[in-house]
């Protein structure tokens, strides 16, 4: 007889959690890329990682990381989604596939759209979910002209340090703007 917790088998929150952990794992990866944040990048994998992106490159953590900072730093900005996720726990190893999708700010105000999948291999040392090795598959890239006005209204994001608003503790109010009213005839 399993051991229940509320009348949850153990096993099965396990499980959740352990997804939990390795979603949120890719999930820094994501957002170490976006913001050119070499240690959030670097601690979604174990350092002897075997990391391959195509032909482009092949190779450990250490060396993985400056390469993945210089190719976002081509791009004013980066916007990277993930999406489906299918997990496959053996014990302390993890086989995992996720869905990515990203938007990128090409230099010449292009916006570069695509697609494509992340296949790794997890593993929990210590507790600790991390990746130990990945296979990025490329399967779809389109650009097209840039729709983002010229002058934003709104804060632009930053990359390559810790000045984004993101990393903000607590985030500031700012002071209330003058709004524009607009008056439709008839009414409000």
């Amino acid at each position: 007889m399993s051991e229940l917790v509320g009348g949850i088998p153990v096993a099965r929150i396990q499980h959740l959690l352990d997804r939990q952990d390795i979603q949120e794992c890719l999930e820094r990866y994501i957002r170490g890329l976006d913001r050119h944040d070499g240690e959030l990048i670097a601690s979604a994998f174990w350092p002897d990682a075997q990391i391959n992106y195509g032909e482009s490159f092949s190779g450990p953590t250490a060396e993985f990381v400056p390469w993945a900072i210089d190719i976002e730093a081509q791009y004013l900005s980066s916007h990277h989604f993930l999406s489906t996720q299918n997990v496959d726990i053996q014990g302390d190893t993890a086989h995992v596939e996720t869905y990515l999708f990203f938007i990128v700010r090409n230099v010449d105000k292009t916006e570069g759209m695509g697609g494509g999948r992340y296949i790794d291999v997890a593993e929990r040392r210590d507790g600790v979910w991390r990746l130990s090795q990945r296979e990025f598959m490329a399967e779809t890239r389109h650009n097209a002209p840039s729709l983002v006005p010229e002058r934003p209204t709104t804060p632009q994001g930053t990359r390559g340090d810790r000045s984004d608003l993101s990393y903000q503790r607590p985030l500031k109010r700012r002071p209330e703007s003058a709004r524009v009213r607009v008056v439709k005839s008839g009414g409000l």
